[in-house]
């Protein structure tokens, strides 16, 4: 089981965990969270796998997906990602603006730490 932890702010999620199963193609991740914020209509969250080398200026990340919580803030769902676990040790969580850019929106809500 992975934990998520908040990257930046107040506290806005209590309880955030990745259960991660390395396959032979890559990972599949099963995210649950008890209370992430509603986001606006039109936006939601992203699932994302991090490179170490990954920085604002230079994201290294693949996506695993995206994802909106229920009305209480609950989100159980699964990603499948052809990823070398390696090369993307760290899962990270962002709330995205439905404007159809593929970058990143910085910072993280959430981010776990490196797994080996």
């Amino acid at each position: 089981m992975v934990a998520l932890y908040e990257r930046y702010g107040p506290r806005l999620c209590q309880e955030a965990h990745a259960l991660v199963r390395e396959t032979g193609i890559g990972r599949v991740v099963s995210f649950d969270s008890s209370d992430l914020p509603i986001l606006p209509k039109g936006d939601y969250y992203a699932l994302w796998f991090v490179g170490p080398e990954d920085s604002p200026a230079s994201p290294d990340r693949v996506s695993a997906g995206t994802f909106h919580p229920d009305p209480e803030g609950e989100s159980q769902v699964r990603f499948a990602a052809a990823v070398d676990p390696a090369k993307y040790p760290v899962l990270a969580v962002t709330a995205e603006q439905g404007d159809g850019d593929p970058v990143p929106t910085l910072p993280d809500v959430l981010r776990s730490k490196p797994q080996r």
